[in-house]
């Protein structure tokens, strides 16, 4: 994301609407030495969904389960939700973290309108 045109006064405006929906938020260096915002138990915002599937997923534990039968599918669930990389400058980081709070709320908000069943019935009304 290009920051260079971005104001400090839009810059602090996205700051506190984040900071107002995740208390205690801060910016964080990850070790490849890009930054990212992190609530205050250290999660990174844009990827909550990544930490929310792999806290979600509920392993087969029975002995007849095979290590990699359970592999694949954990690794099909955390292919359905997508990552937002980090970003190289703390204003990025900041600025790309507010477009994916909007970005995931919108989601949210329509997901019912595009149900697999009423896409179907669509398509069916189409063909006719």
């Amino acid at each position: 994301m290009n920051v260079d045109n971005i104001s400090k006064e839009r810059f602090l405006e996205a700051k506190k609407r984040i900071v107002k929906k995740y208390p205690g938020a801060r910016t964080i260096m990850d070790p490849e030495g890009k930054y990212y915002v992190a609530t205050k138990d250290g999660r990174d915002i844009c990827n909550l969904q990544v930490s929310r599937a792999m806290n979600d997923h509920k392993f087969d534990q029975t002995e007849d389960s095979s290590t990699d039968g359970e592999l694949y599918r954990f690794n099909k669930v955390l292919d359905q939700v997508c990552e937002i990389p980090h970003s190289t400058s703390v204003k990025a980081a900041w600025m790309t973290t507010e477009v994916a709070i909007k970005s995931y709320r919108a989601v949210e908000r329509n997901t019912d309108k595009f149900s697999d069943d009423k896409v179907m019935k669509k398509m069916a009304k189409d063909f006719e």
